[in-house]
């Protein structure tokens, strides 16, 4: 039986960084009290696509990626409400450079 209260849509928190050696990019999504079983996750070469829910909040979003990646060697583990997805970097960052802040 569906809920009388609809869910509430947010777009998830996220943090996105890379190792040092610049060979894989973390993603860490806040996703609070969503069971795996509720999120579908789709790795593309420069974005994803998630779609996750609780009993009262729908997460959902499209998010660029600082690279092109390798989704097929993605992995994704969902520990406490915080989604965590590790891809490796097709390429290195051969077109980044470090801009200095004034």
């Amino acid at each position: 039986m569906e809920s009388a209260v609809p869910r509430v849509l947010k777009t998830p928190i996220l943090a996105m960084y890379h190792d040092d050696k610049h060979q894989y990019l973390t993603l860490e999504v806040e996703l609070p009290d969503v069971e795996s079983e509720n999120i579908t996750l789709l790795m593309h070469e420069n974005s994803f696509y998630l779609k996750a829910f609780s009993k009262n909040v729908e997460y959902l979003g499209s998010f660029f990626l600082d690279g092109p990646v390798d989704p097929e060697k993605a992995v994704a583990a969902n520990n406490g409400g915080m989604l965590t997805i590790k891809v490796p970097y097709k390429e290195d960052f051969m077109c980044a450079r470090y801009v200095q802040i004034e």
